[in-house]
């Protein structure tokens, strides 16, 4: 739930707040990130990380870049 509204939230969106952990705490803030969605009842979260680690312990990838080039590829 979103504090007092009542209203049911089902997606959580977070930008590179892994970026100043060390590698093995960035493994921590995932496994913190699963247990918040499984104890929230969130249906997903999306986040932003430049780190590929993190990005392949991932349920699923929006690659942006990949987008872009397609995106150009098409254009051409």
């Amino acid at each position: 739930m979103s504090g007092n509204t009542g209203r049911r939230i089902g997606a959580l969106f977070s930008d590179e707040a892994d970026g100043p952990l060390d590698p093995e705490h960035k493994r921590m803030f995932m496994a913190m990130k699963r247990e918040v969605l499984r104890l929230g009842g969130y249906a997903c979260e999306f986040f932003v990380s430049q780190t590929p680690e993190l990005t392949g312990m991932a349920d699923r990838i929006i690659d942006l870049e990949a987008f872009a080039t397609q995106g150009a590829q098409a254009a051409a």
